[in-house]
C-alpha cells in the first residue's frame, strides 16, 4: 500500500491587520481548522481522545477570544502594545 503525503502550509499574518491588512493566518484560524477536522473525524470514528482534544481546542479558542476582548476593551487590539 502506498502512503500519500499530505501537508499543511501556513502563511502567518505579518504585522497588525490595521497597518498591513489581512495577509496571513492568525493562530485562532489554525485552531478553528483543526477543531473542524477533529469534529468531522469524531463523527465518523468517535472516541474519548478525539472528544477531549475537541474540548481542549474549544477551550484554547475561548481563551484567545477572551484575550482579544480584553485588548479591545483596553483599546490596544490591532497594535503592538501589551
Amino acid at each position: 500500500m502506498t502512503k500519500s503525503v499530505t501537508f499543511v502550509q501556513v502563511k502567518w499574518q505579518d504585522g497588525v491587520i490595521s497597518e498591513n491588512g489581512i495577509n496571513g493566518a492568525q493562530v485562532n484560524d489554525v485552531m478553528e481548522v483543526a477543531l473542524s477536522r477533529l469534529q468531522e473525524l469524531n463523527k465518523q470514528f468517535p472516541c474519548r481522545e478525539n472528544s477531549i482534544a475537541i474540548t481542549k481546542l474549544e477551550e484554547a479558542i475561548m481563551w484567545q477570544d477572551k484575550r482579544t476582548a480584553d485588548r479591545l476593551k483596553r483599546g490596544v487590539e490591532g497594535t503592538y502594545q501589551a
